[in-house]
């Protein structure tokens, strides 16, 4: 017996190169958040942090991979705190 075919993709798809954002909500409770980026807000899972989830702030800036997943919409895999620059 032949198996089923799935309804698209079983895995997020990689959108490209590491995008760069700034935290625009925290949902603490519920270990979450968003991100602003480029094109638009990007959910995050703290499962997806590289580092301490608690330890992001608004407003800080991030780095990550941007995964669009064809049920979900995009959502950021990989996420971590920028590097500041220091003064010279």
């Amino acid at each position: 017996m032949p198996r089923p075919k799935s309804i698209g993709p079983s895995k997020p798809v990689h959108a490209g190169t590491p995008a760069k954002g700034r935290i625009k909500l925290l949902i603490r409770g519920q270990g979450c958040g968003i991100i602003s980026a480029s094109r638009g807000d990007v959910f995050f899972h703290k499962t997806e942090v590289q580092g301490k989830f608690w330890d992001l702030k608004v407003g800080d800036r991030v780095v990550f991979e941007l995964l669009d997943d064809s049920i979900s919409g995009p959502r950021a895999q990989h996420v971590q705190a920028a590097r500041s620059r220091k003064a010279r």
